[in-house]
């Protein structure tokens, strides 16, 4: 615990001062939801089933977007191979990198979400879902962006190469959160969506910090 302490206060007061982080996330979340709108134009009815797969693409473009932040600086100063010569394994570095990276995204969408709900016209109670499906889907979504920045350093920043080896990973986050029918479902079916996404990032937490692992190994020989 105290390792993990130190590593989380490590990442958490280099991202905070690093404000780029946060308004990239932010300004790349608005402007996306800002296109949909002029695009659509007035008659937002057309999209009203559209709200939610748009907000998911938008989400997941943001975390992949940013998440290159918390590693590639580290990797290109040299960090990465001191925090692990000073004896913190790997696995803890890539959880705490993750962790602080989740914080940071919850603390956007806090503010983001309502104002992508004024914008589609969403009700309150769609826009309380909408946020509790964020909170439990991007703990994955984080650790898989993580990873793809990893396999980015790794494969030399072939972007293209580095989103068709990770899309397959986002796709069960994706089909729980964007089916259209979840605007209709009752509250047992929603916390039923709600505990099968805590699952899969029950799965995806070990499966993530596993290949980080091997590609951080390769990364500091």
């Amino acid at each position: 615990m105290t390792e993990f302490y130190k590593l989380f206060q490590r990442e958490l007061s280099i991202n905070i001062k690093n404000f780029f982080v946060l308004f990239t996330f932010s300004s790349f979340f608005i402007i996306s939801i800002l296109i949909f709108v002029f695009a659509f134009g007035s008659d937002l009815s057309e999209i009203d089933g559209l709200y939610k797969p748009i907000v998911w693409v938008i989400l997941i473009f943001s975390i992949t977007l940013v998440s290159e932040n918390f590693i590639y600086n580290d990797f290109s100063d040299g960090s990465l191979k001191e925090l692990e010569f000073l004896g913190y394994n790997n696995e803890l570095i890539i959880f705490c990198k993750s962790f602080v990276m989740w914080l940071l995204i919850i603390m956007a969408t806090i503010f983001l979400v309502p104002i992508f709900s004024i914008f589609f016209n969403i009700s309150f109670n769609e826009t309380v879902y909408l946020f509790i499906y964020i909170f439990f889907a991007s703990p994955s979504l984080t650790l898989i962006s993580i990873v793809s920045s990893l396999f980015s350093i790794q494969l030399g920043k072939n972007k293209i190469v580095q989103f068709i080896l990770i899309f397959p990973f986002y796709i069960p986050v994706i089909i729980f959160t964007t089916s259209s029918s979840n605007i209709q479902l009752n509250a047992n079916s929603h916390n039923s969506n709600f505990l099968i996404l805590i699952g899969i990032f029950f799965i995806t937490l070990p499966l993530c910090l596993f290949i980080s692992r091997l590609i951080m190994k390769e990364l500091n020989k």
